[in-house]
Parts: C-alpha cells; sequence; structure tokens
C-alpha cells in the first residue's frame, strides 16, 4: 500500500497536477485545449492510482476490522472493549470510503470526518490503555493531533465561524493554520519519541540522516531555484495550503519539520524490531496522505497509518527491550556506585575542591539508568554521560563546554580505525572531507575529517601520540563551541576501554585503581579542549538531569 500511495502522490498530485495546462480566456471565452497523448495517459494512470489507494485501503481496513470483532465475544472485559471499538470504527471508516469512493464523495463528507476523527480518538485511548511505551504512545497522539484539529474543527465550522466567514474562506484558513502548527510540531517532536531506542545509538546511524539531508538540501535548493514553484508543489502533493507571499522563515520551518519526519520514517522502517518499522511504515502512509483530505484515498489511507502507529506502540517496548541484547557484561548497582564513586573522589582531588565536582544517576524507563557526572576543568564545564542498559554500559559521552546537537555539522572530527565489518562503531557527527596529518602513527589509528589546520592546532604531537594511545570511538570538536567524545564499548571499541568493566563485573567491587583509565580520558580530552576557555562568551556550567 505504501508503494501505491508514493506512485499516486508522484504522478497524480506533483506531476500530472503540475504539468496540467490551463485553458486561455479570450474576451471571457475559455478556449479549447487538447492535451498530449501522453498527458491524457499520465492523467488516467494517476486516477487509477487515486481509485486503487482508496481500495487498498479500503481492503486492508475491512481485513482489520473483520479480525478485530470476533475477538468482542471472548477475552478480558478490557480486550473485549477494544475488540468492539477498534472494529466499530476501523468497520465504520471502511464502510464510508468505500460508499464515497463508488459514489460522490461531497455527500458523504462529513461521515468520513466523524470516521476517521473515531479512528484517531480511539488509536490514541487505545494506546494509552495498554501501559505502552511512553514515548510511542507521546508520539501518536501528536501525530493524531492534526487530524483531531482538522476533522473536529470541519465539524463544528458552523458552531466556531459565522456564515460570511466560511463563505470568504477565513474559515478554511483559520483550519488549515491550526493543521499546519500541528504538523509542524508533530514533525519536529517525532526522533525524540517515535525513533528506535536507545536513542543515543539511532542517533549515531549514518543513513536515516544522510536521506534527512538529501530531502532538506533538495528542497532548499528547490526553494533557491523557483520559490513560488516549489510551495505549490507542497501544496499539490501534502495539501498544507501554504500562501506564496508565506514568509520565508515560516517556509524553512516546514523545510525543517519535513526533513525531521523524513529522518524519523527511516531511522524507524530500517529498525530491528517488527514493530517499530510498522511505527515507520504507518508515519510514512500519514505523511503521504497529507491534509487536504477530498478524496476517500486520503481518509483511508490516513486510517491506515494511525493504526500501524497504534499497533506498533501497543507491541515496541516489549519487543526492543527483549531484542536489545547488550555486549558488554552486567555490573550489579552496588560496585556500579561504587565505581562512580571513585571516579568522583580522582576528579575532586585533580581539581583540588570538593565542591567542583557532582554526580547522580538517574533510573528512567525499565531498566536504563543515566550516570551524570559534572565537573569544570581548565575553566571548561566537563559533563560525563554513561548509559546503561540492564545493568550493562552502553555508551560513554564526555563533553566539553556546550551541548550541541551530535547532528551537526563538526569542525573536525577523528574516530578510531577498527571494529570489522558486522561490527563497526556508530560514525561521529559530519564533518569535512577526510584529511591527513602525516603523523603516520595517529593516521593509521584515526580516520580524521574537517578543518586539518584547527586539528593540527589543537592536537600536538604529544596530545596525538596519547590520543593514538588511549582513545577509542570518536572524537569532534565545534570550533569555539565544544569538544565531545562518544564510545560505545564492545561495539568496534574494546570493552575496556575506558572502563575495566570486566574487572568490574568478574570482582564485583571497584578500587581507586579501577576509575584511572576514565580519569585519564578525561584530562586528555579536556588539554584538548583548553582553548574553549579563551572564548569571549562565558559559557556556564552545564546541570545534572
Amino acid at each position: 500500500m505504501l508503494g501505491a500511495v508514493v506512485a499516486e502522490a508522484t504522478i497524480g498530485r506533483l506531476l500530472v497536477r503540475g504539468l496540467e495546462k490551463k485553458p486561455a480566456f479570450i474576451k471571457g471565452q475559455a478556449q479549447k485545449l487538447v492535451p498530449p497523448a501522453w498527458f491524457v495517459a499520465l492523467d488516467y494512470l494517476a486516477l487509477f492510482l487515486v481509485y486503487f489507494v482508496a481500495l487498498l485501503g479500503v481492503i486492508v481496513l475491512a481485513q482489520r476490522a473483520r479480525a478485530e470483532l470476533p475477538g468482542a465475544a471472548r477475552g478480558r472485559p478490557l480486550d473485549r472493549l477494544h475488540a468492539v471499538g477498534g472494529g466499530a470504527t476501523i468497520a465504520a471508516m471502511a464502510l464510508v470510503a468505500a460508499f464515497a469512493a463508488v459514489a460522490d464523495p461531497t455527500e458523504v463528507q462529513t461521515l468520513l470526518h466523524i470516521a476517521l476523527l473515531a479512528v484517531a480518538l480511539y488509536q490514541v485511548a487505545r494506546v494509552w490503555s495498554h501501559k505502552p511505551d511512553l514515548g510511542a504512545a507521546v508520539g501518536l497522539t501528536i501525530c493524531a493531533a492534526p487530524i483531531v484539529i482538522y476533522c473536529g474543527a470541519s465539524l463544528l465550522a458552523s458552531q466556531i465561524w459565522t456564515e460570511d466567514q466560511m463563505l470568504g474562506g477565513e474559515a478554511k484558513a483559520a483550519i488549515g493554520k491550526l493543521a499546519r502548527n500541528a504538523l509542524a510540531a508533530a514533525a519536529i517532536a517525532s526522533p525524540y519519541c517515535l525513533s528506535p531506542r536507545p536513542f543515543a545509538r539511532s542517533m549515531t546511524r549514518v543513513l536515516p540522516f544522510a536521506i534527512a539531508l538529501v530531502v532538506a538540501g533538495a528542497g532548499a535548493v528547490a526553494l533557491r531555484l523557483d520559490y513560488v514553484a516549489t510551495v505549490k508543489a507542497v501544496n499539490r502533493v501534502l495539501g498544507l495550503d501554504l500562501r506564496i507571499d508565506a514568509p520565508q522563515d515560516q517556509i524553512a520551518l516546514y523545510l525543517l519539520a519535513f526533513a525531521t519526519i523524513t529522518w524519523t520514517v527511516v531511522a524507524c522502517v530500517s529498525a530491528p524490531s517488527a514493530a517499530r518499522r510498522r511505527i515507520g511504515f504507518g508515519l510514512a502512509l500519514l505523511v503521504l496522505a497529507g491534509h487536504g483530505f477530498a478524496w476517500p484515498a486520503a481518509f483511508a489511507t490516513a486510517a491506515v497509518g494511525l493504526v500501524l502507529i497504534a499497533d506498533g506502540a501497543v507491541r515496541v517496548r516489549a519487543e526492543e527491550r527483549s531484542a536489545f541484547v547488550p555486549v558488554t557484561p552486567a555490573i550489579d548497582d552496588e560496585t556500579w556506585q561504587s565505581f562512580i564513586g571513585h571516579v568522583v573522589a580522582a576528579l575532586r582531588k585533580l581539581a583540588g575542591s570538593d565542591a567542583a565536582v557532582s554526580a547522580v544517576s538517574v533510573r528512567g524507563e525499565g531498566e536504563h539508568t543515566s550516570t551524570v557526572v559534572v565537573t569544570e576543568r581548565n575553566g571548561v564545564p566537563v559533563r560525563l554521560r554513561i548509559e546503561r542498559m540492564a545493568r550493562a554500559v552502553v555508551v560513554v559521552d564526555l563533553v566539553f563546554g556546550r551541548e550541541v546537537d551530535a547532528g551537526r555539522a563538526a569542525t573536525w572530527t577523528i574516530v578510531a580505525r577498527g571494529g570489522g565489518l558486522g561490527n563497526s562503531h556508530p560514525e561521529p557527527p559530519p564533518a569535512g572531507p577526510l584529511i591527513r596529518t602525516d603523523d603516520v602513527p595517529f593516521d593509521e589509528r584515526f580516520r580524521s575529517r574537517g578543518d586539518r589546520d584547527v586539528l593540527l592546532r589543537l592536537l600536538d604531537d604529544g596530545l596525538r601520540a596519547r590520543a593514538a594511545a588511549t582513545l577509542d570511538g570518536w572524537l569532534a570538536y565545534w570550533h569555539g563551541q565544544s569538544l565531545r567524545h562518544r564510545v560505545f564499548p564492545g561495539q568496534g571499541a574494546p570493552m575496556d576501554l575506558p572502563i575495566p568493566l570486566s574487572q568490574l563485573a568478574v570482582d564485583r567491587r571497584s578500587t581507586p585503581e579501577s576509575a584511572e583509565r576514565l580519569v585519564r580520558l578525561v584530562e586528555l580530552c579536556a588539554e584538548i579542549a583548553a582553548s574553549l576557555a579563551a572564548e569571549d562568551e562565558p559559557v556556564a556550567l552545564a546541570e545534572a538531569p
């Protein structure tokens, strides 16, 4: 169905409606226009795809209703309630969409809006009643919000606006503005709510980021080359009803939102969890359905998208937890807290003040724990974050200076070579072209990108030698703002660097010597980041969450 929707959006909404020529008027009379044969064939193909998508949507909804309704007679009361509610709302949407596809859609516009509103509200309520993954539940809610706003405002238009406002187009413009704002908010929030877990690992994947970057770049180039035509194309494909004279910063916000939701869709569709992939396919259908809602195909597509996201949101938490197998050994909480205590003590000894170092461990959903140590070195704020899943260390993240988005292009990056096929370390943030420092041991140890002059200025011969001997994972520098080191132990990097995880797991005790490697890593990165303290604008000390 997703393939059919993509074809319909590309051929019907983008090409046919974009290439369609309007008849010229001479003395008030429309002149006869004979389109070429190829355009007629393309137009018929687009019309076929509209009805084909509607048919597929009706079939999918009907099959889902058929699977739901028999459960109304068995199981727990809550299960029976969900079977009745889900089956009834989905069946109603299928029936109304089927009638609209074979008859005149304008005759049942109100019923189409009511049915889609009922599907959206029920699926949100269904997910929240199942103790789901919190992010997925919030994600479904914000994705359903534009549909709820659009359908609700359309149904209550006569009570909200006067007849003059409705005839003058003010009501339609207000509904469109509300829906667009909700869409932009949902798109920008989608990575935080719907992306695969653990979030720290999904954010470092190259494919979703590359595709989102291509989408954003293509959109920016198209707007630059032909602003008016690009805005009209977006309106045709997504039904946003943007004005040609809309402020450019508003258009830029929508472009950012589209690139962001593209990242979320690609990240979810390529995730190992079947439930997360279902969320990705549902989100893609919801985006491509658009918000014009002029044809039954759009209503059916949006309904199927909502159901898919809800199905995934109910199951994704259990799937990802059962599928996630940490590659590092589990360390009991008492040993871990002792180790963090030794790290804090060593950093306080270096800082010369007990108040200069603080630490906190926060337990999140399930067995996810985040330990954050905050300090200051050479006048630069430092934040050390260690994420654990099922008591096993997943990632060690060290930030000097400002907290910069890891997806933002860095001035330079270095990433340790090695790991082998299928066991490679997640990639660093994007940077410039590949560079060489002409330091053979360093270049054999790291793959470097970005500004060579800045890299050599910060890493002298001694620091390069120490980095080659002790660093794994990647190191990224944003000029004058931040230095970030991140390593995923056991994933393309040694398991026991910079934390002796095997020793802590086997001995079940921590000693001051256990913290030495991590503290030396902090000191090395602090020397590299020392230039950040010389910036004119002061950087506030980061606070532990």
